[in-house]
């Protein structure tokens, strides 16, 4: 009976002997979902050493992760998410083992620009009749940092989720750039411009060609606008800009011309073509 209290008074002594004084567990300043591109420090609270460890979401095996032995550790979204990780740590020659966190990470669709109001779309520019408007809005769950552009500008005061214009002085390129409100430093845009042109619609503008023989390319322009004349005659060209004003007049020949639109600023302009056979006007987007 006495060998048995024995037994049984050593183990209970191994028992305790093997409880350490600490107990670790795994912090981070935010949350352990992360957002797109995002890198975060997870750490521990101060030991005598450290080694971190992780296990993929579907896996059963811990690996260890070489020379990770400080109380920091940066995670990285897209390399890190859907990992569990835990961290070993010694105190007075005592060691013991964190448990696990799981690193997440945010997935966002594409942000998407709807328009809505009374107008038509054609030649890849949206044409407002004066006193009509149009209203482009961004869906969920783009609602942070939003900042609509007009010809490569900011607009002042223009950060919600949609915009509305009906102002003849109104036409332009715009563009558009938000965050999710979960990640409000992940601003991105939907990658695409959106050319307005508001006119007084019984002036009769045409923007297409009524001479086959002339062609334009490519519209939108980034830099050079090329022309293809096979007009007998000279074609005069005005180039004007969305106020109106005059920026160059030159004749051109039958065959190819070009214009240099590098230095022009983004938005709507208007080419007029006119001989004493034709007169037409054809609208030229700038990216």
């Amino acid at each position: 009976m006495r060998l048995i209290c024995v037994i049984v008074g050593l183990f209970y002594f191994s028992f305790i002997s093997a409880q350490c004084d600490h107990s670790p567990t795994i912090e981070t300043e935010g949350d352990f979902i992360l957002c797109p591109s995002e890198v975060i420090q997870i750490f521990t609270q101060e030991y005598d050493s450290y080694q971190w460890f992780k296990k993929s979401f579907s896996g059963t095996e811990w690996e260890i992760i070489p020379g990770e032995t400080s109380q920091f550790l940066d995670v990285v979204q897209g390399v890190d998410d859907l990992f569990y990780f835990n961290v070993a740590t010694t105190l007075n020659s005592c060691y013991e083992t964190s448990l696990e966190v799981l690193i997440d990470s945010w997935v966002f669709a594409g942000m998407v620009v709807e328009s809505s109001g009374n107008y038509i779309f054609e030649d890849d520019l949206f044409k407002v009749c004066l006193g009509d408007s149009i209203t482009f809005s961004i869906g969920q769950p783009y609602n942070t940092n939003i900042q609509w552009y007009k010809d490569g500008v900011p607009i002042e005061g223009e950060n919600g989720t949609s915009i509305t214009l009906t102002e003849q002085e109104e036409s332009g390129v715009y563009f558009v750039e938000g965050a999710p409100g979960e990640c409000p430093d992940y601003i991105v845009s939907p990658g695409v411009d959106l050319p307005v042109l508001i006119y007084d619609c019984n002036l009769n503008i045409n923007d297409v060609f009524y001479d086959s023989k002339i062609t334009l390319y490519p519209n939108p322009v980034n830099d050079i606008l090329t022309i293809r004349s096979e007009a007998d005659k000279n074609i005069t060209i005005e180039l004007y800009d969305i106020n109106g004003k005059k920026i160059l007049i030159k004749s051109v020949n039958k065959g190819v011309s070009q214009f240099d639109f590098t230095n022009l600023v983004k938005g709507i302009y208007f080419t007029k073509f006119n001989n004493d056979d034709i007169d037409f006007t054809k609208i030229i987007i700038k990216n």
